[in-house]
This record gives C-alpha cells, structure tokens and sequence, in this order.
C-alpha cells in the first residue's frame, strides 16, 4: 500500500510525535487502526529516512526527509 499526498504529511506529523515520545504508540497513517511500527534509518546530516509498517493494514512505507545542506564557507 503506497501513501497518497495526504496520508504522506500525516506520516511526516506521526514520525514527528514518535521522535518526541518514542515510548507511545503511533497509529498508523494509513488505517488509523494499527500501531506503527517505525525504525530509523537516517543517514544524518544528509536526510531522514523512516521504514514504516502496520501488521494491521499491511503498510509499508518508507518515508524520506531532506535535510539542508551546509554551505561551505566561499571566502
């Protein structure tokens, strides 16, 4: 199952509230039913990537997030 826009940003809100309270289910963007299951596998400082699963709908997704690239200094 593939996230349309929508469900996209709220997978992006999700992994948000699981990163600032990883102790507490999340429930999945997709069905809203399930818990998801969220594992980390960022390659900081380049980006944010999140694998995503629901063993209630059978979603699995993974999420990427850019992160800003440093300038480096021209002078």
């Amino acid at each position: 199952m593939a996230l349309d826009a929508e469900r996209q940003r709220e997978a992006v809100r999700r992994i948000a509230a699981w990163r600032a309270s990883p102790q507490d289910p999340v429930a999945c963007p997709a069905c809203g039913l399930g818990e998801l299951r969220i594992i980390d596998r960022s390659a900081r400082p380049h980006a944010e990537w999140y694998a995503l699963s629901c063993a209630s709908c059978g979603l699995d997704e993974t999420v990427h997030i850019a992160l800003a690239t440093s300038m480096p200094n021209l002078d």
